[in-house]
């Protein structure tokens, strides 16, 4: 089999959220407030400034004054609070649940016999030839987006795919079934990217189908 031909994708899914990816969702939420509270800063200093300019510092009347703050203030709180806040709900938007940051990330099993993550910082496939695969339930807690329990498939390869990792897992929502398939139940981190849950499926029957025909 080719290479073009063992990289096609049998079954291809987008995530659905990306736990790993809250770390860079604070980070992104925190420069932003930096830069523009720097900005906002630098901005109503300028816009201050540039305020009864013709006149000496030491018989500067209240009135002018009063204008400085005001053109501080006409700057400062738009730049320095209302933008930050504004890019705030644009970096939550993206990262929810469903959105686009996670559906630019995709999970897929090849012709080749790989299960593959890839996009948004993600570059991973592992081997199914020999691989082990483990279904589990774990209750994850993930700070602002609360706790639940997830259904998970872990794919541990036998040895690594070229340019890839021993192992991938993923996950879904679980639903009040699951809990009669027997599966291990523990506790655990928000680490791995989740699919809804028909996706999951599709992934897991994927994966089984083709660990058994390599």
């Amino acid at each position: 089999m080719s290479d073009i031909e063992s990289d096609r994708s049998l079954v291809e899914v987008r995530a659905n959220l990306d736990l790993p990816g809250e770390t860079g969702r604070q980070t992104k939420i925190f420069a932003a407030w930096l830069a523009c509270l720097f900005a906002a800063i630098v901005l109503s200093s300028i816009a201050s400034s540039r305020v009864g300019e013709s006149g000496d510092a030491m018989f500067r009347t209240d009135e002018e004054l009063t204008e400085k703050r005001a053109a501080r203030v006409r700057v400062g709180l738009p730049v320095g609070l209302l933008l930050p806040a504004l890019l705030t709900w644009i970096i939550h938007f993206q990262h929810r649940r469903g959105g686009g940051h996670a559906r630019g990330i995709f999970v897929d099993v090849t012709a080749g016999g790989e299960l593959r993550i890839w996009g948004r910082g993600y570059g991973t496939r592992v081997s199914l030839e020999g691989a082990e695969v483990i279904e589990r339930l774990v209750d994850v807690y993930a700070g602002r987006l609360g706790a639940w329990r997830q259904r998970r498939l872990k794919v541990h390869a036998k040895s690594a795919a070229r340019g890839g990792s021993g192992e991938i897992e993923i996950a879904t929502r679980a639903v009040p079934d699951d809990a009669t398939l027997g599966l291990k139940h523990e506790g655990g981190e928000g680490d791995c990217v989740e699919l809804d849950r028909a996706d999951f499926l599709r992934i897991r029957d994927a994966v089984l189908a083709a660990k058994t025909s390599v």
